[in-house]
């Protein structure tokens, strides 16, 4: 699988195979993507920090379950240094696109 998100045109684009694409259905800013054989290969979402509500800052928890994984895995990605962060008092806050990225490395 390959992740690619293009903070400039706020595009996130995911893909499982590598085949040739058939065909692509659009609905409600997600495309997604069929081989010959009818089988998803990929999707791609347009204005992909809209998934995220209005505010540009994300929650521990909300970092959490758009990863989906446990918040001591989230915490440990901070310690080691893998996702970027700010402090907003004594809590963490991601910027929507910080996260975007981490996935989109694959960290």
């Amino acid at each position: 699988m390959k992740i690619h998100h293009d903070a400039a045109r706020d595009y996130l684009s995911i893909d499982f195979f590598e085949q040739v694409e058939a065909r692509s259905v659009y609905a409600e800013g997600i495309i997604v993507r069929y081989d010959k054989a009818g089988h998803v290969i990929g999707v791609d979402i347009t204005d992909s920090m809209r998934l995220f509500g209005e505010s540009d800052l994300m929650t521990l928890r909300e970092v959490c379950e758009f990863l989906g994984v446990s918040e001591s895995t989230v915490r440990r990605k901070i310690k080691g240094k893998k996702i970027r962060y700010t402090m907003k008092g004594n809590r963490y806050r991601f910027r929507k696109s910080d996260v975007l990225d981490h996935v989109a490395d694959g960290r």
